[in-house]
């Protein structure tokens, strides 16, 4: 059974700042630097009309892993992650984003949606949510592992944020 992955953030940003930096190639090679080891790369970007799409590659060595998961893996973690974005005519942005381990029999799939909300505080700020799912199919082991997995997500999510908010310090 899929593991459920929900996120939610906000930025004092408008969502059309941090929409800008989310799809910028520049902020994602930054963003992979920082936080998506040694073997991170961006594998491809594609700017559209309508919004953009790219892939990335990013690993978590082996040392970094629990011992269950190095058990299944067998060695460093390489994660291909494809995202796309788009905005919509009532000024949110969409997303769907898919990631796959290579060698282990796991995908994580999921929406995005990136709004400008008003905070209960009365101030104007932008809302992002993920909501996905994670599928291992490992008998006898695979709720542990999803369970693993989407721990490790939100960790990354986390992490995302906070380099997005300093990203846009910096150049927004």
């Amino acid at each position: 059974m899929a593991r459920r992955i929900e996120h939610r953030s906000t930025s004092e940003r408008s969502a059309v700042e941090v929409y800008r930096a989310l799809i910028d190639s520049d902020y994602l090679a930054a963003r992979l630097e920082e936080l998506g080891g040694s073997t991170a790369t961006l594998v491809q970007h594609v700017g559209t009309e309508e919004g953009a799409r790219f892939q990335t590659r990013q690993g978590v060595p082996v040392d970094k892993l629990p011992s269950l998961a190095r058990t299944v893996v067998g060695g460093d973690l390489l994660i291909d992650r494809s995202e796309s974005w788009r905005r919509e005519e009532d000024g949110h942005y969409t997303g769907e984003i898919a990631a796959e381990i290579a060698g282990a029999p796991c995908a994580i799939t999921g929406s995005m949606w990136l709004r400008d909300i008003v905070a209960p505080t009365g101030t104007a700020v932008s809302e992002l949510v993920v909501e996905g799912s994670v599928k291992v199919t490992v008998p006898f082991v695979s709720g542990k592992l999803e369970d693993l997995v989407v721990d490790q997500v939100q960790k990354m999510l986390v992490d995302e944020d906070n380099f997005t908010a300093a990203w846009l310090v910096q150049h927004g």
